[in-house]
């Protein structure tokens, strides 16, 4: 459930960000629709679409049903989900996440892919702020609380991972077009929203972000609850409340987990700066990994 529900929430933010924030770019490559459209497309993960316009782009991203990453389908399996641990939530939470669900599956096509997507998207951040807080005040801080949350960590790392990689994509388009290093600040400003980061990452360095500065904060920062780093501290925290008493030898999840919340501990931004992408696709493989183990242990029955 906590999986769906922040993927849902970082494809909504993602999408809502780069579509209008492309309306203010500085540089004419910024403002390109195609360029928007494929950084959205890019970040969702879908790579195989013949018709690009921007109205299969935006049905594709929000409510293509038959689109397995829509925002449509993670909101039905998020309640899916729920329903199906109906007797371990809150009817409170259930009532949420319910209304969530119908609010999406009701909302007219033909709106959203005229004048609605940023109603929508917004719909969907609004939503899922409620949910959150459902989950963190009504529910028992026990077991179902934590595993729900560890979902959304996990789901956190994932999305986060997926949102530099389409910046650091479009960055390089941007340099190939032969644009300065100055232009592409605002690629870097567009990344930190992309994230709600904007604003704790202005208060921390007090200066115009840059690339080493953005992903030292998204990556290593402890305080950033949307850092890569955070979320594994979130992931280890709920992951120790509910383990289940076992030898702690390097195949359980709680090692596999504390192994990698330790390696970005002890990062500096000189450790990965010109090889980013071994560390993201190094971070995103084990995530998943401990994903897919996470499941199959607390959610397979």
């Amino acid at each position: 459930m906590g999986r769906y529900i922040e993927r849902a929430e970082h494809f909504a933010r993602y999408s809502k960000v780069i579509y209008f924030s492309a309306l203010d770019a500085p540089i004419l490559k910024t403002y390109d629709r195609d360029f928007v459209q494929e950084s959205m497309l890019y970040m969702a993960g879908i790579f195989d679409m013949e018709s690009k316009t921007e109205k299969d782009v935006l049905f594709k991203i929000g409510l293509d049903a038959q689109n397995s990453n829509s925002i449509i389908s993670n909101v039905s399996m998020a309640r899916e989900n729920a329903h199906g641990a109906r007797s371990a939530i809150s009817t409170e939470l259930w009532e949420a996440i319910n209304r969530y669900y119908h609010l999406v599956i009701s909302y007219p096509v033909d709106t959203y892919l005229t004048t609605g997507f940023y109603e929508f998207t917004q719909m969907i951040l609004d939503q899922t702020s409620i949910v959150r807080g459902k989950i963190y005040g009504t529910l028992l801080h026990e077991g179902e609380w934590a595993i729900i949350l560890i979902g959304m960590y996990i789901e956190r790392v994932v999305q986060v991972i997926r949102i530099i990689n389409s910046k650091l994509n479009d960055v390089f388009k941007i340099e190939q077009a032969g644009h300065s290093v100055t232009e592409q600040s605002f690629e870097w400003t567009t990344l930190l929203k992309c994230v709600e980061a904007f604003d704790m990452n202005r208060k921390h360095y007090a200066s115009i972000p840059d690339k080493n500065q953005v992903l030292e904060f998204l990556l290593l920062n402890q305080s950033c609850p949307r850092s890569i780093s955070n979320s594994l501290s979130g992931i280890m925290r709920y992951e120790e409340k509910i383990r289940i008493s076992e030898k702690r030898d390097s195949e359980t999840i709680g090692f596999k987990i504390g192994k990698l919340q330790q390696k970005y501990q002890y990062l500096t931004i000189d450790d990965f700066k010109d090889n980013v992408y071994e560390l993201l696709n190094y971070t995103q493989e084990k995530i998943l990994e401990i994903g897919s183990e996470f499941e199959k242990k607390y959610l397979s029955y």
